[in-house]
């Protein structure tokens, strides 16, 4: 394994699992920003940033991040816009550094691997707070202390996990990738996440409309999976996905249609650049609280909404366009496989459940509230990275049949 692959999964997995929380001897911040850094010199200086910036998500990550430093300016309260612009710089810096790195099926492979390994690792030793009471942090990155935000994570590996089902070719191996993908589906039902409920289902949807060839019979193991759910679930997870009808009961349903409103009358009350990055909370609270709502700060518990109040119109736009783009590219990848499948060294397959990736992402991030997690970033590079193998595969093989060509010409 290279060194430059070996430093990516090392600040993912520090992202992710947390190390610098549950290791205190990795809590040098500057040590992991060296490493960043020296990464991003290292790929810029060996290859430029022409082929990153040919993607447009690319540009418009740098426009978002624009606003963001915007609000030092503007925002209502201006050092909140501080840490969301860190934030939003890193994972950049990681967008472009997997960008480059991932350039072949063997190491896109690895880094499912050990990405799925990792949530895994972090279901265990979170285990015992699954369907029990909803209280409490979870121990992992830090942003994923909120079960909420714990499931959403788990939602969008899912999918990689079934991609390692679907290439493991022993019986051993694909026995080993089954029980994670059981492991993580267990975690996401064991954190009673609605929003991360909806986002499996959607994501389950999306790939049986449009990539399942056999839909009767992935209807029939679908239909097996959730019979067998209702027999190992507790009743207090239907309990909980019972409100989604009867939101007008429930207090969490009733805060965020709340938070909703007042994310949309910032809006129009600053149609231009919103209230500036990490001030919703102050603004609601001092300008927006309903009278109804018992608290004076509140949250937006929906990444869209957040980002319109924050960033306004003009944010939003940027923000679903950069997930759009991710999701057309990864199908326009799948045609490309489809089209040459003896001239690149990718299966359609991993395209497809990466589509299933980031749909699961974009469906519960209508429910929470990262804006600034790692997620969409690196989405956005597993997308670029996989368009950029199979283009590159198809222009070896041009450039290798017009070779031969002019050879027997001459």
């Amino acid at each position: 394994m290279s060194f430059p692959l070996l430093a990516f999964l090392f600040i993912v997995i520090h992202e992710y699992i947390g190390l610098a929380y549950q290791f205190p001897i990795l809590r040098v911040i500057p040590f992991v920003l060296l490493i960043i850094f020296t990464m991003l010199i290292y790929v810029v200086k060996s290859n430029g940033l022409k082929d990153v910036f040919s993607h447009r998500q690319s540009i418009l990550f740098v426009c978002f991040i624009m606003l963001t430093a915007l609000a030092l300016s503007h925002g209502y309260v201006r050092s909140y816009a501080v840490e969301p612009l860190k934030q939003e710089i890193g994972f950049f810096f990681l967008t472009i550094v997997g960008f480059y790195v991932l350039d072949s099926k063997d190491k896109i492979d690895k880094f499912v691997f050990v990405f799925v390994c990792c949530h895994v690792y972090l279901s265990f030793i979170n285990f015992g707070k699954f369907h029990g009471p909803r209280t409490g942090g979870y121990t992992g990155g830090v942003f994923l202390g909120d079960g909420n935000d714990f499931a959403w994570s788990l939602c969008l590996t899912f999918p990689m996990a079934l991609y390692l089902v679907s290439i493991q070719k022993s019986f051993l191996r694909k026995s080993i990738a089954i029980a994670m993908s059981c492991i993580l589906l267990y975690g996401i039902t064991g954190t009673q996440s609605r929003g991360a409920t909806l986002a499996l289902v959607a994501s389950g949807m999306f790939y049986w409309l449009f990539f399942s060839k056999a839909k009767s019979k992935s209807l029939l193991l679908i239909g097996i999976t959730v019979f067998s759910l209702t027999l190992i679930l507790p009743q207090a997870y239907f309990g909980r996905l019972e409100t989604l009808e009867n939101y007008q009961q429930d207090d969490s349903a009733r805060n965020r249609i709340i938070a909703w409103k007042a994310a949309t009358k910032m809006a129009v009350d600053h149609p231009i650049l919103g209230v500036g990055a990490g001030s919703y909370n102050s603004v609601y609270g001092r300008f927006y609280r309903d009278e109804n709502s018992p608290a004076r700060w509140i949250s937006t518990h929906s990444v869209y909404f957040n980002i319109l109040a924050e960033y306004s119109f003009i944010g939003l736009l940027l923000y679903l366009s950069i997930i759009y783009l991710g999701l057309t590219e990864s199908l326009r990848t799948r045609r490309l496989i489809l089209e040459n499948p003896d001239r690149v060294s990718l299966s359609h397959r991993w395209p497809e459940f990466l589509s299933m990736s980031i749909i699961a992402f974009a469906v519960a991030a209508m429910f929470l509230t990262g804006v600034d997690y790692p997620h969409i970033y690196l989405l956005t590079a597993l997308a670029m990275a996989t368009n950029r193998i199979v283009v590159r595969d198809l222009e070896k093989h041009a450039n290798t049949a017009s070779e031969q060509a002019s050879t027997g010409t001459t």
